[in-house]
């Protein structure tokens, strides 16, 4: 019968009861009865959740089960955990929650939020706004929404969310947290900030007790100018340190590292370096270190290196099996197989036979060449060198050789499959003034890249190698000149520039880059290419570049269409690396995309002159002149055949384009 009192009641005075405030009206003894008849809420294998208090209570019995609605100081218990709000709605296991909502547990789980939607069958709560999840003292989490799997104490959160502990913020797009592990797990556009140094990766294990973080993809740390790369590994927050790797690279303004695993102390600012399948290398403006495992105190300036070990410095060249040198005290021990070292260059191999009065050397096996004057490195299986003329060439019995140099503030890597470096004496024809001119410079070191042809054993040939006679009546004198060729499948990494061709001829002293043999060049969204392509460098960055026969300069930001450049030649001067002046000559034409202020393509413009000059800044055009008779004109994008608007030789090669170092 109080069953159906109750039911009478909630009908009779139902439009009473929703025109006024019942604050303080007790309301519990009636809601008792209610639940104690009710067989809907018979006892179950979860005990029922219990309301503690509240300031005022509203109960709908229409439904099945009865709804109740609580208002002002709401305190409720189920399954061990305490949960706060100022309003709440339960139907049976059913809860919702609102306005500065805290879930307990323990003493030291606290849920804080906007509004909580918790089922009291699964004990899973979907918790929204405003969320901070606190566990301990020092270690809060905050988001957006969370599914908190109350009885095994696990969040999930499939949005932006951030993890604060002690000084250390771990940000994601997403993550887990199982709390009763100690264990978070984040994922996607991971970012770490510590007090000084950031991290950041796609996924990321972190250990709440131990401040341990494990990397599940490849991480990248960051601390002032330097900076740590690997593919795997650990990192404690607390203690800053870890291993780190797979792939593993360390860089700091010019020193760069790079092993199997690098271990990172930074409170004792130590580097210890390890491989296992090739050599751990660590490269500073001073010194240069090669070893299975490097272990390096910069605060000391102590190196220790271990297994093919090989250290160079200014004043210090040194190689075996175990090298230990003290930079501060000159104290050097060194035990096992040496090297050879012929300043400015150092070899060093498995096998090597050298001759020091002849500066003649064979080296096989893991060959490093290095010249230290120029900054530049070679890896390759052979290696001939001749030291009195400065010639060396090297091939790989499987891959291709490697050459590396330092350029101002960047590293360029090429490829090729055979790489040679030599000394020639040449006849150098002068103008009245007694300069070189532009086109006797370009002549010469045309007429050296003939002598590619000819023999080793001639290249080689203790006499100096044959002139270069220039024809003409100008005075004429004798010039030593330094090249470095790569023959063969090109290719070449710069962050700032990549290139490939067939053959590649450097001129050292006037710093000109000779590419023939389809060569195309790279930068930013600019693609060059050419029948020949010259580079020229000036204070380590690109000054010029002359594309002759066929040069075309293409251009895109979206893949669809195509700004375009073609002339019979085309040379680029570049201002502190930026292209600054094009000139094209030889049925120059130009396609050229138009845009509003919004990005968006209004139409297409294409010119035929004689000669075009362009300016730029900031890598944009600001300013055009077309010679001799131009004839310009502007098509709508719907009316227009684009493909049809193609250049002459026009081509876009993307695929070829060296996107790494690795990918040489």
């Amino acid at each position: 019968m109080p069953y159906l009192c109750v039911m009478v009641f909630t009908s009779k005075f139902h439009g009473y009861l929703q025109g006024r405030n019942f604050s303080g009206v007790p309301l519990i003894l009636l809601l008792a009865s209610l639940l104690s008849i009710n067989p809907a809420y018979a006892q179950t294998a979860r005990s029922a959740i219990t309301i503690h208090s509240e300031e005022n209570q509203v109960i709908d019995a229409t439904t099945a089960p009865a709804t109740q609605y609580l208002n002002g100081n709401v305190r409720i218990f189920h399954e061990g955990t305490f949960m706060y709000c100022d309003t709440a709605i339960l139907q049976g296991s059913q809860l919702r929650m609102y306005h500065n909502v805290v879930m307990m547990q323990n003493d030291t789980i606290r849920i804080f939020a906007d509004s909580v939607y918790y089922n009291g069958d699964s004990l899973v709560a979907y918790v929204y706004g405003n969320l901070t999840l606190q566990n301990g003292a020092t270690r809060k989490l905050y988001s957006n929404f969370l599914r908190y799997d109350a009885q095994n104490k696990i969040g999930y959160s499939p949005g932006d969310t951030r993890l604060v502990d002690g000084s250390s913020s771990l940000v994601s797009r997403r993550g887990k947290y199982a709390l009763n592990e100690k264990k978070a797990w984040f994922y996607k556009q991971v970012q770490v900030i510590g007090e000084d140094f950031t991290m950041a990766t796609d996924s990321l294990a972190y250990q709440t007790t131990t401040q341990i973080a494990t990397f599940l993809a490849p991480v990248r740390i960051d601390k002032d100018t330097s900076r740590l790369y690997a593919e795997q590994g650990w990192f404690d927050l607390d203690d800053k340190q870890g291993d780190f790797i797979q792939n593993a690279a360390f860089q700091e303004g010019a020193t760069i590292a790079r092993a199997d695993t690098i271990h990172y102390d930074g409170k004792k600012d130590l580097i210890i370096l390890h491989s296992d399948t090739t050599l751990s290398t660590y490269f500073t403006k001073q010194d240069t270190a090669f070893a299975k495992s490097i272990y390096y105190d910069r605060g000391k300036e102590i190196y220790i290196l271990a297994g093919q070990a090989s250290y160079q410095s200014p004043d210090n060249a040194v190689k075996g099996d175990k090298v230990t040198y003290e930079k501060m005290t000159g104290e050097m021990h060194v035990s096992g197989r040496s090297q050879v070292s012929d300043p400015p260059f150092l070899i060093d191999a498995d096998t090597l036979d050298y001759n020091k009065s002849s500066k003649f050397g064979k080296a096989d096996g893991k060959v490093i060449w290095r010249d230290t004057s120029a900054k530049t490195a070679i890896i390759a299986d052979h290696v001939l060198y001749r030291g009195e003329s400065k010639y060396m060439k090297a091939h790989n019995d499987a891959g291709r050789p490697l050459f590396i140099t330092e350029m101002d503030t960047d590293t360029m890597f090429l490829r090729a499959d055979t790489l040679r470096a030599f000394r020639r004496i040449v006849a150098v024809k002068v103008n009245t003034g007694n300069e070189r001119t532009q086109q006797n410079e370009l002549a010469e070191t045309a007429g050296i890249s003939d002598t590619l042809n000819r023999t080793d054993s001639l290249l080689l040939n203790s006499s100096p190698l044959a002139d270069v006679m220039p024809e003409g009546k100008d005075s004429v004198r004798m010039d030593t000149l330094d090249f470095f060729t790569g023959e063969g499948k090109v290719r070449i990494f710069k962050s700032d520039m990549q290139a490939i061709c067939d053959t590649l001829l450097f001129h050292q002293r006037d710093s000109v880059f000779l590419l023939r043999g389809m060569p195309i060049v790279w930068s930013d969204s600019t693609q060059i290419a050419g029948d020949t392509i010259d580079l020229r460098m000036k204070k380590q960055k690109i000054d010029k570049v002359i594309v002759r026969s066929q040069a075309t300069v293409v251009s895109t930001e979206d893949d669809l269409f195509y700004d375009q450049i073609t002339g019979r030649q085309i040379e680029a001067a570049f201002l502190e690396g930026k292209l600054s002046r094009m000139d094209v000559s030889g049925n120059a034409q130009l396609v050229y995309y138009l845009r509003d202020d919004e990005k968006a393509y209004i139409g297409v413009n294409t010119t035929e002159a004689s000669s075009m000059t362009f300016y730029l800044e900031d890598n944009k055009g600001k300013e055009i002149r077309n010679f001799n008779k131009p004839q310009s004109k502007v098509l709508p994008m719907e009316k227009t055949d684009h493909e049809a608007l193609r250049v002459k030789g026009f081509q876009w090669s993307p695929e070829k384009r060296p996107d790494s170092s690795s990918s040489l």
